[in-house]
């Protein structure tokens, strides 16, 4: 069977379909982590998540059907149980085929505690990208985006030798 290309594998219904179809060939997924704080860190939280998603993005579309973005996971910065909902997530992931697992997230909390998570956890600080024209925010991600490619291909090729 040949693969078909596949443009991008995000979490909606089109390209859930299409991940069905190709299953054999995405055996990445990609987890954005984000904290979901609804008191005074409100606005370091939304800058997180506004910069992580534009982040996972930008690598879905360079990974062409390599991977999927599955939707945000997001806890409560002031609980202790993220890291055990986080090896869910890595467990339920594998358990359907994934053979690598990323978290993405801007809280350097998660680094200590990969481990526990099961997966690769990639920690990226967080630029808060507010009234920046689009054409700066892009070229941030891109430069962002491109040490992160390293990354991943690394963590593939690893689990290859």
């Amino acid at each position: 069977m040949i693969k078909k290309e596949v443009k991008k594998m995000n979490w909606n219904g089109k390209d859930t379909a299409l991940f069905l179809q190709q299953k054999e060939y995405i055996d990445t997924a990609i987890v954005p982590v984000v904290p979901a704080d609804f008191g005074s860190g409100m606005i370091g939280a939304a800058e997180q998540y506004e910069f992580i998603q534009l982040l996972v993005t930008f690598l879905e579309k360079q990974f062409k059907g390599r991977l999927l973005v599955t939707p945000p996971h997001a806890y409560l910065p002031d609980r202790d149980e993220l890291v055990s909902d986080a090896a869910e997530w890595t467990g339920r992931l594998k358990k359907v085929g994934f053979k690598h697992v990323f978290f993405f997230t801007s809280d350097s909390r998660w680094r200590e505690r990969e481990q526990e998570t099961g997966a690769a956890v990639i920690w990226v600080p967080s630029v808060p990208l507010g009234d920046m024209e689009e054409s700066v925010k892009y070229s941030l991600i891109e430069n962002q985006a491109k040490q992160i490619v390293n990354i991943i291909v690394q963590k593939w090729q690893e689990s290859v030798s």
